[in-house]
C-alpha cells in the first residue's frame, strides 16, 4: 500500500481544451482555469485554448469562470492525460459577457515600469551568484502506434507500446525515447562578465557513461531563457520578449484580472502578437507583481504563421521567486519543442518532442574570486566522476520524484539498444553522418569520394579507409589510395591522429601524402574532389602535390587557442597550372619550372569569448559564439633546404564574426588581411578564392575564376546577411510560403610588390602568369573606362532567396568592379564570368 501510495503521488496531470460560448459556439478568451483549492492556472488565449500540466496531487476539480457566464466545474483524471472542453453558459441577469480590450496606455507605463525595476528583478543583473540546477530532459517520438507498424518492429520492440503518453500541448501520443538527468553549479558574475558552470552529474538513458560525449550539452547553459533581454533566442529563432519596453510595437495586452499570490497583489496580463507582424512571435500570459513591477510567471507559446522551420511548437514557461531581500530570482524553467517536417496541426507524420525543466537552488549572492570563474576547457566543464553517480545520489539530489514511466525509461531504452533492428538503423545514421562505414575496427569511406571525376585525371576512383573508435579512442589512421585514368597517376596518403587530452583539447596529426590540388579554392569541400562537383561542378585547374605535415592543436583555456604546423611541401607544374619562367627554351617556348618546394613553419593564435565547441571523439568544432573571433597566424617557408625550394614570411590576420540584429535578421562577417615578404612564384601568392562551379561557397567569390586575381599584401571582406523574411513576410501571395531574403557582398583588394608581379618581364618575377591571372593594383578597367583602374578593389554584390521548401536558396551575383580584363592581344575584353547563380542548400530553424 506504502509503494501504492507514492506511486500514485508521483504522477503528472494533464489537461488541455477551448472554451466556447454554449449559444454561439464561438470560442471565448482569457477565461480563468484552474484547479481548485490550488494556485495552478491560468486564462485562456486568444482563441480559447488552454493547456495545464502539473504533478500537485490536489489537481482533481477543473475550474472555468469568467465574468458574465456561469461558472463551471469538472473532474479530470488524475496522473493522466484528459481533454477538457468549456461550453460556457450566460448567466441568467443576462450580461452580455466580459469584452476585454487593448488597453496600450496603462501597458505603456506597466512596460515602463518592469524596466525602470530591471536591476531587481532580473538576476542575470546581479553582480554575482552561484547556484545549483537541477536538468531534466527528455525526447518523444509521436504518432508511435502509426509510424512503426512494421512485423519487424513490432517482433522486436513490441514492449515499448506500454510506455506510450500523451502530449499536453499537441494532445498528440508520444513514445519516449531518452531521458537525461544533470545537476550543475552555475556560476556568474556582471564584472568581469563571466557565466560559466561545472556539470556535476549526469545519466543519459542508453549512453554508456565511459563513452557519454554529451554531457557538455545537458546543463543550464544551452537553451537558457532570459524574458528580460528585447528578444529571447530559442534554436536560433529571435521572438520578441512580451516585457521589452518596445513591446507594444509587437503585441497587443490585455489586463484581465489581479489577484493575491503570495500576499501580494499580481496582474495578469494576457499578450497576443499583432496582426500584420512578420517575424516570429509568442502568445500567452504573464503575472507581474503589482508592488515592485517584477514578473512572477510567464507562459509563452509560439504563434503559428511566423517564419519558423521545423519546429512545429514552441511553449516556454519561467517561474521566479521573491527572494528574503526583496529581489528576485529564478524558481524554475520549462520548455517544449516539438521538431517535425510536416508543420499542420492534423499531421501524423513522425515528429520529436523535447521537454526541458531546470529548477534552482541553494541561491548564493557572495562574492566569487575570479580564479574560481576560470574553467579552462570552455563554459562547461564536466567533472570526471560526473557519469557515474549511483541511484542513491539521483534519489537525493531530485528536487521531486520522478514518475513512475519516467523511471522506466532508462530500461526500456536499454532494451531497445539490444535489438538487432535498431543496431541497423544506429549504423546507417552513423554513416551518413561520418561518412564512414564501420565494420569493426575498420571503417571505408568517405563515400562522396569514392568516384569522381576532373580535368587532369579523368575518372578517378579512391578507396578510403580509417581505423573506428572501436579500435581507439586515443589514436586514429587514416589512409587512401586513387588512380586517375587520364593521368595515368596512382595518388595515396596516409594519416595518424594521436589524441592527448580531450579536455582541454590537446592533438597531433601527422599526415603523408600525394594528391591533386585546387589552388584559389574556397573552404567548401562540395566544390572539388567529389561526386556532386564531378557532376555540377565547373572547371578545375588542379595541381599535384606531395605532403609531409606534422599539426599540432592545443587548448589553453576557454578564450585562446593554440595551434603550430611543420610541412614540407612539393606542387607540381602541369598544362592547368603552368609556372613558366620569362626563359626562352630552344623552341621559343617559355621553360618551365618542374616544381616548386616549400618548408612551412606556422603558428596560430585563436582568441574568442564564450564559444560553444562540440567535442567528438578526435576532433573538436568550434560551433557560436556572440562575439567576434580574432586569428592572427604567423608563417612562412625556409629556403635552401631542398632543391627548388623559396622563402617567405607571410603574417594573416583573421576576424570572423557573426551576430544577430533583431528583428532585421543575422550577419556573418569574415576578414582576412595579410602579406607575402619575399620573392615567391606565382602559386605561393596570395590567390584570392574564386568559385567556377554553381555550387554555394560561402568562403570564396562566386564571379571570380580560380587564381583570376593574385597579390602580396592583401585585404578581403566577406558578408552575407540573411533577413528571415523580415520584408516578404508583409507580402500577402508570399508570406505562406516563407521564404527569406539574402544579401551578399564580398570585396578584394591586393597589391603586389615588382619582385612578385608576373605579369611583364621588367618586374624580374620568378615566373610569369598563367593566362588568365591579373593584378588588382593596376591594368584593369571598368566596363565604362577607358583608363587603367590602378587599385580599385574587386567587388562583387548578390541578392537571393532562401528557405525554399525549408532547405534550398539560390543566388544571383554579380560582378561590380573588373568587369573588363586584357584579352590575348591587350584589348580590354569582358571578364568571364560578370554574374553567377549560386544553388545552396542549409538547415537552419
Amino acid at each position: 500500500m506504502l509503494l501504492a501510495s507514492a506511486s500514485l503521488l508521483a504522477q503528472t496531470t494533464k489537461v488541455r481544451g477551448t472554451v466556447t460560448d454554449a449559444d454561439t459556439g464561438e470560442p471565448i478568451p482569457f477565461a480563468g482555469i484552474f484547479f481548485k483549492d490550488t494556485t495552478i492556472g491560468l486564462t485562456a488565449d486568444i482563441d480559447g485554448k488552454y493547456t495545464l500540466e502539473t504533478r500537485d496531487p490536489a489537481a482533481r476539480i477543473l475550474v472555468c469562470q469568467l465574468l458574465g457566464y456561469d461558472t463551471q466545474e469538472k473532474e479530470v483524471k488524475r496522473g493522466a492525460f484528459t481533454e477538457v472542453n468549456f461550453k460556457l453558459k450566460l448567466t441568467d441577469n443576462q450580461l452580455s459577457g466580459a469584452v476585454v480590450k487593448a488597453d496600450n496606455r496603462l501597458i505603456k507605463r506597466l512596460l515602463h515600469n518592469i524596466d525602470e525595476h530591471r536591476d531587481r528583478s532580473d538576476p542575470d543583473l546581479r553582480p554575482q551568484f552561484k547556484c545549483k540546477i537541477y536538468n531534466k530532459m527528455e525526447l518523444d517520438i509521436t504518432h508511435p502506434r502509426e509510424q512503426l507498424r512494421g512485423k519487424a518492429f513490432q517482433r522486436e520492440f513490441g514492449f515499448v507500446f506500454d510506455y506510450i503518453d500523451t502530449s499536453v500541448v499537441s494532445g498528440v501520443p508520444y513514445l519516449p525515447a531518452m531521458i537525461s538527468e544533470t545537476v550543475v553549479e552555475r556560476r556568474h558574475t556582471r564584472s568581469p562578465e563571466i557565466d560559466n558552470e561545472t556539470v556535476l552529474a549526469n545519466r543519459i538513458s542508453g549512453i554508456n557513461p565511459n563513452h557519454n560525449m554529451l554531457s557538455q550539452f545537458t546543463g543550464s547553459m544551452h537553451l537558457r531563457v532570459n524574458f528580460y533581454r528585447p528578444f529571447i533566442n530559442s534554436f536560433d529563432v529571435e521572438f520578441p520578449s512580451p516585457i521589452q519596453n518596445g513591446g507594444l510595437l509587437y503585441y497587443n495586452y490585455f489586463i484581465v484580472d489581479s489577484l493575491q499570490m503570495d500576499g501580494r497583489k499580481t496582474y495578469v496580463v494576457r499578450y497576443h502578437p499583432k496582426r500584420g507582424i512578420s517575424t516570429p512571435a509568442l502568445d500567452g500570459e504573464m503575472r507581474i507583481d503589482a508592488e515592485e513591477f517584477a514578473l512572477k510567471s510567464i507562459r509563452a507559446k509560439m504563434v503559428k504563421g511566423g517564419n519558423v522551420n521545423w519546429l512545429r511548437d514552441i511553449v516556454l514557461e519561467t517561474d521566479y521567486q521573491r527572494l528574503p531581500d526583496s529581489t528576485w530570482f529564478y524558481k524554475q524553467d520549462k520548455l517544449y519543442a516539438d521538431f517535425s517536417i510536416a508543420l499542420g496541426d492534423s499531421s501524423r507524420v513522425m515528429s520529436v518532442i523535447g521537454t526541458r525543466q531546470l529548477n534552482y537552488s541553494d541561491i548564493d549572492f557572495s562574492p566569487i574570486a575570479i580564479e574560481d570563474m576560470q574553467v579552462a576547457d570552455g563554459k562547461v566543464k564536466v567533472l570526471e566522476e560526473a557519469n557515474h553517480k549511483d541511484d542513491a545520489f539521483w534519489d537525493q539530489a531530485r528536487p521531486y520524484e520522478l514518475t513512475r514511466k519516467e523511471q522506466d525509461i532508462y530500461k526500456m531504452v536499454d532494451q531497445v539498444q539490444d535489438a538487432n533492428l535498431y543496431k541497423a538503423a544506429y549504423r546507417t545514421v552513423y554513416t551518413l553522418v561520418t561518412e564512414y562505414f564501420d565494420i569493426g575496427p575498420i571503417g571505408i569511406g568517405p563515400y562522396m569520394q569514392l568516384i569522381s571525376n576532373n580535368s587532369l585525371e579523368g575518372f578517378k576512383p579512391r578507396l578510403g579507409l580509417h581505423t573506428s573508435k572501436e579500435l581507439s579512442q586515443k589514436f586514429r589512421f587514416t589512409g587512401f589510395v586513387a588512380y586517375g585514368f587520364r593521368d595515368k597517376q596512382v595518388k595515396g596518403g596516409l594519416t595518424y591522429e594521436h589524441l592527448f587530452r580531450k579536455e582541454p583539447f590537446s592533438k597531433l596529426t601527422l599526415d603523408a601524402s600525394y594528391d591533386v590540388f585546387q589552388l584559389g579554392k574556397g573552404s567548401s569541400n562540395l566544390t572539388s574532389g567529389n561526386l556532386l562537383a564531378s557532376i555540377w561542378g565547373g572547371t578545375s585547374r588542379l595541381a599535384p602535390r606531395s605532403n609531409f605535415s606534422a599539426f599540432f592543436e592545443h587548448e589553453f583555456s576557454m578564450n585562446f587557442n593554440f595551434f603550430a604546423e611543420i610541412a614540407a611541401r612539393r606542387y607540381y607544374s602541369n598544362m592547368f597550372v603552368p609556372m613558366d619562367t620569362w626563359e626562352l627554351g630552344p623552341d621559343g617556348l617559355p621553360v618551365s619550372l618542374p616544381s616548386v618546394a616549400t618548408n612551412e613553419a606556422r603558428i596560430q593564435l585563436r582568441f574568442s569569448k564564450e564559444e560553444t565547441v562540440n567535442r567528438g571523439y578526435f576532433n573538436k568544432a568550434f560551433v557560436h559564439t556572440y562575439f567576434p573571433i580574432l586569428s592572427i597566424d604567423l608563417g612562412g617557408s625556409i629556403p635552401g633546404l631542398r632543391p627548388g625550394d623559396v622563402g617567405y614570411f607571410k603574417p594573416q590576420i583573421y576576424v570572423d564574426w557573426k551576430f544577430r540584429v533583431p528583428p532585421f535578421g543575422m550577419s556573418d562577417m569574415h576578414f582576412t588581411a595579410g602579406a607575402i615578404i619575399g620573392k615567391v612564384p606565382w602559386t605561393m601568392l596570395n590567390l584570392f578564392p574564386g568559385n567556377t562551379t554553381n555550387i554555394l561557397d560561402k568562403s570564396a567569390f562566386s564571379c571570380m575564376e580560380y587564381f583570376e586575381f593574385a597579390s602580396d599584401r592583401w585585404a578581403q571582406l566577406i558578408w552575407y546577411h540573411n533577413l528571415n523574411g523580415f520584408i516578404l513576410g508583409k507580402i500577402p501571395l508570399l508570406r505562406k510560403l516563407q521564404l527569406r531574403e539574402e544579401f551578399s557582398a564580398k570585396i578584394a583588394y591586393g597589391m603586389l610588390t615588382d619582385a612578385n608581379n608576373g605579369t611583364d618581364p621588367s618586374y624580374g618575377a620568378l615566373t610569369r602568369f598563367p593566362t588568365h591571372t591579373y593584378s588588382l593594383s593596376g591594368g584593369k578597367t571598368f566596363s565604362y573606362m577607358t583608363q587603367p583602374m590602378g587599385g580599385v578593389p574587386y567587388v562583387e554584390l548578390g541578392i537571393g532567396v532562401s528557405n525554399i521548401f525549408r532547405l534550398f536558396r539560390v543566388d544571383y551575383v554579380r560582378r561590380i568592379t573588373h568587369t573588363t580584363v586584357p584579352g590575348p592581344d591587350g584589348q580590354m575584353v569582358p571578364a568571364r564570368r560578370l554574374w553567377n547563380i549560386n544553388l545552396g542548400m542549409e538547415i537552419r530553424f
